[in-house]
């Protein structure tokens, strides 16, 4: 299409419940493809962890993904095409609603791929199975009403258990009073569906591509762990499909191509089946138009670019035309193969890591990703990876389970499935009484068996070919070295004298796409296909942190820091799990956990200069001291484990820094002050200059951490001379304390007192948000003081760097997550970061939460606090508004509730508002809004009397 130039690219927006988003890399690899088609690029995100790139045909709105903002950026931009299947549920949604409304053709402007009628025939949920059943594809049987009664009625003909859908809400109902409950708490509104629930099904995905002249290619299969039932993204996954026969490949895969033709979708598609095991029994069960988490799996599997071939097939190119890989040899017309096997694992915060059941609503949080030959070593590498432990398999607290405790965890789907059958098959239960239990297919527990039996064989035997297995089946170093009985070095010194050491093989569709970015995984065979470049290597250590939404931000950090180490004339060498597709060219990439033996073995092949941990968090704290300890060198400072011992040292710095206006001091204690003003600072130093990216104020008082709550840059309260006196603080501690690459500090402000509660030397979660705020690219910054540089250099100076204008607020994504034994109401997890970006504090707060698709009304019922100082200045502003403002009484249910204004909510409270998508706000964040809502209002009064 090459009468269009300019392109406007709607991106990934927040995760929801049932709202999954593809990742941030895809909307970078999408924007380039287009760049090289020769167009300009208008990018829309509401995700501060979003790449921004120095290429000049690429502009960027930080912006709520909502039909009103997309609309106006189209008013404004009038771009010549737009392109939503990159940016995942939301961007398909905002396309269907601004097709309709008529803006598109009102501007001339052409959806590139798929048209939004068949998108709107895949996403209605009634249309599509109306196609379904006129293109004679098997599909379950079902049907939408409009009521419970209704429902139940149709839930009594098809036969219990069924599935429920309902606006946001997925669930299996076995009963009618579990249909009845499910109903009443979903979320979302609108017709229901009630589906025959086909539970015992394999769950298989086939990913497809296809151009608008009907060449269509299958670019690979996914097979899920658990049946149908279970939201693939909440349960481990494999490609390609490893217990489905070539016929049932064969079927399925002309079914999707047929579908897809019929619907004349181009570009990349996930098509959704069930299997019936016992059969050749199918069901089709959805269709999801363009990247995705599963379009994401197979890139990495395959080293197929699917984002980069979506974007060409949508700008009208052939399949056989688009040449794809390094040299550009192979047509993307091709069916890549794949010689391993590639598996994702569910990720959940720690403290949800139980036995509340999983279903068909997304509740994972993250993901991770393994590689390797054998089904045992992928599935051995996720049990560490999810376990953060590579020493021992099972929790001593899991060991203690009872014969019905582990029964209950194999029958019931949840987080902790693969320890229970572990632990079942150790405790003598066999494959097939626990497939019957499970209804997970006999070739993976059969894996696990394996796995299971080589640790015991181990006890009694140091034989080097059962070691050899033991290492191609993905057992770590730490784990034979506890069964030995010796140290894990010893046993790493025996396994290397034994000549049993890893090889890396690359993902590369059997050698027939060579990626830009190569991915490798660990082996133990012969022929070892990755070899040290003749530039520096430089490695980066990625986050498995147990909070995936810090994973996002780091991810984002350090995948701007590769193309900083490339620029700097470096091989960048990425450690890490992360199944996000990889964007910049010349990246090596191990698919590994970085431990303490991957990090040697890796280290030892590629002898980099030096290795970054700042970027993983916490964890690369942990990873900085393991490495130091062996005389790796660690490149930027590594905290203090004893911050004990520098406090007094800290101490007399802050004092001498206190005037008449600021008493300084430092108390790690003053954290818990609620009622203080919490700030966080985020800064780049290289021994002698300290280069301030931004500080956040945060406005809630329920959690001082930045990130965790709403928070704004620049700080609301007494702004400009708080502001100077932070950095000035944190310039002089990163001085003093000499640390290189990044900063963080936290601190609390009362009266004129402020306390630092901590400081070390690490990227935060905030980095990314921060980034989106200045006129420098800080992380560029950063990787120039890791690799010795200075800031001076630079011409940078110590102090706050440049900002840009206005107020931006930073906004944690809150969605209902396992619902916990004994409780009625689901966890309260954090799945994201979106922002907003405004001239004022209440226009920045009301793009935020319409980012994060929970909108502020301007009229309603709110729930006020009530016998608060604030509550009642707020009440008489709320009801000359138009507000009905009701009180404690219908915080039971919040039945008709729009709008929580509370500054001290209890935690319930919280978790019915999130459940039920209700935003919250404290009062200083309602006294902002509501300035802008005046502003607006028009004045509304009876008209005066006559008078006598």
């Amino acid at each position: 299409m090459t009468d269009l130039h300019k392109i406007l690219v709607i991106a990934s927006g927040p995760v929801g419940s049932a709202q999954p988003a593809t990742s941030t890399a895809e909307t970078d690899l999408t924007c380039r493809r287009l760049v090289e088609a020769g167009k300009e690029v208008i990018v829309l995100t509401s995700n501060p962890n979003i790449f921004r790139s120095h290429d000049k045909h690429i502009h960027y709105y930080i912006t709520p993904l909502t039909t009103e903002f997309v609309s106006q950026v189209v008013r404004r931009e009038r771009p010549d095409g737009i392109i939503a299947s990159a940016g995942g549920q939301i961007a398909l949604n905002v396309i269907r609603a601004i097709s309709k409304n008529g803006l598109l053709n009102q501007f001339g402007v052409t959806v590139l791929g798929t048209s939004p009628e068949a998108i709107e025939q895949t996403e209605n949920g009634e249309k599509f199975r109306k196609f379904l059943r006129h293109q004679h594809i098997p599909t379950p049987e079902s049907s939408y009403v409009d009521n419970a009664q209704e429902a139940l009625t149709t839930a009594g003909k098809i036969g219990y258990p069924v599935l429920m859908r309902r606006g946001q809400s997925r669930s299996i109902a076995r009963t009618p009073a579990e249909l009845s409950s499910t109903i009443d708490s979903s979320v979302g509104g609108g017709r229901i569906l009630i589906e025959r629930s086909i539970s015992r099904f394999k769950s298989v995905q086939m990913v497809m591509m296809r151009d608008a002249q009907d060449t269509s290619v299958l670019l690979g299969s996914i097979e899920s762990l658990d049946p149908v039932g279970v939201n693939p993204a909440n349960t481990v996954v494999f490609a390609p499909a490893q217990t489905i026969t070539d016929r049932d490949r064969t079927t399925l895969r002309a079914a999707a191509r047929a579908a897809l033709a019929a619907l004349n979708i181009i570009g990349c598609a996930t098509v959704s089946f069930a299997l019936d095991p016992q059969s050749n029994d199918w069901y089709m069960l959805k269709i999801k138009v363009g990247l995705s988490w599963t379009s994401s799996l197979i890139a990495r599997a395959t080293a197929y670019p699917v984002a980069g071939v979506n974007t060409a097939v949508a700008l009208g190119e052939r399949l056989d035309a688009v040449m794809i890989g390094r040299d550009h040899s192979m047509t993307a017309a091709i069916e890549p193969g794949i010689d391993a096997i590639i598996a994702r694992f569910p990720q959940f915060p720690r403290e949800l890591q139980t036995g509340a059941r999983l279903g068909p609503q997304l509740v994972a949080g993250g993901a991770i990703m393994t590689a390797g030959r054998t089904l045992e070593s992928v599935i051995m590498q996720g049990i560490y990876l999810l376990g953060h432990d590579d020493k021992r398999v099972l929790s001593s607290e899991i060991r203690e389970w009872d014969e019905d405790t582990i029964t209950g965890h194999v029958i019931q789907a949840n987080a902790l499935r693969l320890p229970a059958l572990w632990l079942a098959l150790e405790r003598g239960f066999t494959v097939r009484e626990l497939s019957e239990l499970s209804q997970i297919n006999q070739v993976f527990i059969a894996a696990i068996g394996r796995l299971v039996d080589c640790l015991s064989e181990l006890k009694t035997s140091k034989d080097v070919a059962l070691l050899r297995d033991a290492k191609n089946f993905g057992i770590a170093d730490s784990s034979i070295a506890e069964v030995w009985n010796m140290e894990e070095d010893d046993m790493r010194a025996q396994r290397i004298a034994a000549e049993v050491t890893p090889t890396y093989k690359a993902l590369d569709a059997l050698g027939l796409v060579l990626p830009e970015t190569p991915t490798y995984y660990a082996s133990y065979e012969t022929e070892n296909e990755s070899e040290p470049t003749n530039l520096p290597g430089v490695v980066v250590i990625e986050p498995n942190g147990a909070a995936p939404w810090l994973n996002s931000a780091h991810e984002a950090i350090s995948s701007t820091m590769l193309a900083a180490i490339r620029e700097a004339g470096c091989t960048p060498i990425l450690v890490g799990s992360t199944p996000r597709p990889l964007v910049y060219p010349g990246v090596k990439h191990y698919l590994l956990g970085a431990t303490q033996e991957h990090l040697l073995d890796i280290i030892g092949l590629e002898n980099p200069i030096g290795v970054i941990c700042q970027t993983a968090g916490r964890e690369g704290s942990r990873i900085a001291h393991v490495l130091r300890r062996r005389g790796i060198t660690v490149l930027g400072s590594v905290p203090n484990r004893h911050g004990n011992r520098v406090a007094p040292q800290l101490q007399e710095t802050l004092t001498q820094l206190s005037n008449e206006d600021w008493r300084i001091c430092y108390d790690p204690a003053a954290a818990a002050d609620q009622m203080a003003t919490h700030l966080a600072i985020d800064a780049v130093a290289d021994g002698e200059t300290v280069a301030v990216l931004g500080i956040l104020n945060s406005l809630e008082q329920n959690e001082s951490r930045a990130g965790k709550v709403i928070a704004v840059t620049p700080p609301r309260k007494g702004a400009a001379k708080m502001s100077e006196q932070a950095a000035a603080v944190t310039v002089a501690l990163a001085k003093q304390l000499q640390y290189v690459g990044f900063v963080h500090l936290d601190m609390v402000v009362s009266g004129n007192t402020m306390t630092v509660t901590f400081i070390g030397p690490s990227a935060s979660a905030t980095v990314p948000f921060l980034a989106k705020t200045l006129r420098i690219d800080c992380i560029a910054l950063a990787c120039h003081v890791l690799l010795g540089g200075k800031l001076a250099e630079k011409g940078i100076s110590s102090g706050l760097l440049p900002q840009v204008e206005g107020v931006h607020v930073l906004l944690p994504v809150l969605r209902s997550g396992l619902t916990m034994a004994g409780s009625s109401v689901a966890s309260i997890e954090q799945m994201g970061l979106v922002m907003g970006s405004d001239q004022t504090l209440g226009k920045a707060l009301i793009k935020a939460f319409a980012a994060e698709h929970q909108p502020l009304s301007d009229h309603g019922t709110v729930l006020l606090e009530e016998g608060t100082k604030a509550g009642a200045a707020l009440a008489p502003r709320l009801a000359n508004l138009g507000f009905q403002i009701v009180g404690m009484d219908a915080a039971k249910t919040l039945e008709g509730v729009s709008l929580i204004v509370m500054d001290k909510p209890e935690i319930e409270l919280r978790r019915r508002a999130t459940a039920r998508m209700v935003p919250l706000l404290n009062t200083v964040s309602a006294d902002a809004i509501l300035q802008v809502y005046e502003a607006r209002a028009f004045a509304l009064a009876q008209l005066a009397e006559l008078s006598d």
